[in-house]
């Protein structure tokens, strides 16, 4: 995967998690459950768009040895492709998410698919090479763990559970802010 691509890839994480934000606001504000959709699709395109971001971070190498990195990278990738396929089965609405209570059923997948990739940003920042700049590890690893925690809180009780809401600054936010920033750093080193 080239830098080029991956830094392309997570701009479109970085933009369509924007997207999510700002229409999930306007949905819980009361402005229609279309914005509910919006921000269902564009959370699918944020994380589709991570794989990409996944292998070119792959390929630029860490800390970690060459199997337990492969390990890594199957699982992230697996666990975006399970998060995905469940989201196109809720949207396509042969599924049913209860948000309410916690995560059971196929949002129980959707949340544990989560928990892996939070786990992989922050394990993924905290062990990258000397390529990516201190300041962005640490705001990776604080983002992965703010996506573990949201994710956490869906499946101990749902929306309303006080780890989804501290979580979801990190998903729904940092992480974002984490891609975009990361964007720029990759378009800087296919600059130099």
């Amino acid at each position: 995967m080239s830098v080029r691509t991956g830094a392309a890839s997570a701009l479109v994480v970085a933009t369509a998690g924007a997207v999510a934000f700002v229409t999930i606001v306007l949905f819980l504000g009361g402005f229609g459950d279309v914005f509910g959709t919006v921000g269902d699709v564009a959370v699918l395109v944020m994380t589709l768009a991570l794989a990409p971001v996944m292998a070119t971070w792959y390929e630029l190498g860490g800390r970690t040895p060459l199997r337990p990195a492969q390990a890594s990278l199957a699982s992230a990738v697996g666990a975006v492709l399970v998060f995905s396929a469940v989201q196109v089965l809720y949207l396509l609405g042969a599924v049913t998410f209860d948000l309410e209570s916690g995560a059971t059923g196929a949002f129980a997948v959707e949340a544990v698919a989560v928990v892996v990739i939070g786990l992989w940003i922050g394990g993924a920042s905290v062990l990258a090479g000397p390529w990516l700049t201190n300041g962005l590890r640490w705001f990776g690893a604080v983002a992965g763990v703010g996506v573990v925690l949201y994710a956490a809180g869906l499946l101990l009780g749902g929306v309303t559970h006080p780890l989804t809401f501290v979580g979801g600054v990190g998903y729904q936010v940092l992480l974002p802010i984490w891609a975009f920033l990361l964007a720029r750093r990759w378009r800087g080193l296919r600059a130099g």
